[in-house]
């Protein structure tokens, strides 16, 4: 009887570490796929200019440092102002993700990084592309995951004589 206890001790311990282990497998499951279908919705509601949709993609008090001069937001009212200006002139962006990497960073933290490809209206009409490098810190919380952090940069053109690297 008492092997019998001892046994079955044992085996509810394993079960228990492996229950605990599957769950933390899954809280850390796939910070990219996770970071990609946050990006995904971002694209969508960006391009249809749905200002609502995209809000609700960041933290109440989320910082958003955007490629154009001045364009540095902290918290959802101030980003609202910087929507508007995009939205409000009738530019449509399309969106083509050249690279894309994240790391998990706790929890309820991931960092992602990537490079893309946004085309919109030049002043004369004609499609323009620029190559548009990311980093965005997203938070779960209440269930869903938002960006806590969100900055995207144009990079400097090369200097005089010398070959921009392409590749991403």
């Amino acid at each position: 009887m008492i092997k019998h206890s001892m046994a079955m001790r044992a085996a509810l311990s394993f079960a228990a570490l492996a229950a605990g282990l599957m769950f933390a497998v899954a809280a850390y499951a796939d910070p990219l796929a996770t970071a990609e279908s946050v990006n995904d919705a971002f694209y969508k509601a960006s391009a249809a200019c749905d200002i609502p949709a995209v809000l609700d993609l960041y933290e109440d008090d989320a910082v958003v440092i955007w490629p154009g001069q001045g364009e540095y937001a902290v918290g959802k009212p101030a980003f609202r102002k910087i929507l508007k200006t995009y939205c409000g002139g009738g530019m449509k962006q399309s969106y083509k993700v050249v690279s894309s990497d994240a790391r998990q960073a706790g929890s309820d933290y991931i960092i992602h990084f990537g490079q893309l490809d946004v085309t919109t209206q030049g002043p004369d009409g004609k499609p323009v592309t620029l190559r548009v490098r990311t980093d965005e810190l997203l938070h779960k919380s209440g269930g869903k995951w938002r960006y806590a952090i969100d900055h995207a940069s144009v990079g400097l053109p090369p200097p005089p004589g010398v070959k921009a690297d392409k590749t991403p």
